[in-house]
């Protein structure tokens, strides 16, 4: 249970921090498909892409939360006080 808090907070604040930098991603994915700033969808495809990264990091979080504790097998050969 510790490690999974752990891993939400430790989630929460690369979150936080990655806004700049997936701005500038999805900026260079708009320009790689030929809208620039002067586009009037430029706003739109910046929008999706930020959604689609957030996205991808959302499904990559519950992966690993799905995977966070052992097999119920493994939890049985443990000894008392766990």
């Amino acid at each position: 249970m510790r490690t999974l808090v752990a891993l939400t907070l430790a989630a929460i604040a690369i979150c936080g921090c990655a806004n700049d930098a997936q701005r500038q991603a999805a900026i260079l994915n708009c320009e790689q498909v030929g809208i620039t700033q002067k586009d009037p969808q430029f706003e739109t495809c910046i929008y999706s892409y930020g959604l689609q990264a957030k996205e991808d990091a959302l499904s990559s979080s519950y992966d690993g939360a799905l995977n966070a504790f052992p097999p119920p097998d493994r939890l049985a050969h443990r000894g008392p006080g766990y």
